[in-house]
């Protein structure tokens, strides 16, 4: 017997975030209320302190590697692991480049707030445009698997301009 493999090749677009909270239990919600009230303050205080530059540049979050008191930890106290929130960002796409029998998979991973293709030993920098072109639709990279990561509460936003890390390139 023979197997034949097939590649869907529709175009399939996903998202850069997502927000599972109307999927939620009303209890859950309830318990998830606060921390997304905070965030979306967080959230406004970050747009406003851009405004105050007079700027469009670009922030780049603070790595929470580097600096984990810098965000909330973002499941409850009592469920490790949990998600306090609902929202994830995407933080990895595994994708397949070719037709359904032959081809080649690669990785593209956000680290620090920047994009990177992990290309077998070639580590390339790329953008988000180029994360969004994974959706499909031909023989290009198409995403397969996708993974997504808890957004993060941060702690504060700095006001001053010298106290943020501005990403010229964008």
């Amino acid at each position: 017997m023979s197997l034949s493999k097939t590649k869907i090749m529709k175009d399939i677009k996903f998202q850069m975030s997502l927000d599972l909270y109307e999927h939620c239990t009303d209890d859950l919600k309830i318990k998830m209320d606060p921390y997304r009230t905070k965030m979306n303050e967080m959230e406004e205080k970050e747009k406003n302190a851009i405004k105050k530059r007079g700027k469009a540049a670009t922030v780049k979050p603070p790595n929470p590697d580097d600096d984990p008191d810098m965000y909330e930890p973002y499941w409850f106290p009592d469920d490790l692991g949990s998600n306090n929130t609902g929202k994830y960002q995407l933080l990895g796409v595994l994708t397949h480049k070719g037709r359904g029998n032959s081809g080649h998979y690669a990785t593209w991973v956000k680290r620090h707030g920047d994009w990177f293709l992990l290309n077998d030993s070639k580590v390339s920098s790329v953008t988000e445009d180029d994360i969004l072109k994974l959706s499909g639709g031909g023989e290009y990279h198409s995403a397969y698997i996708l993974l997504y990561g808890p957004a993060r509460i941060r702690t504060s936003v700095p006001e001053a301009e010298e106290e943020m890390e501005v990403d010229p390139a964008k």
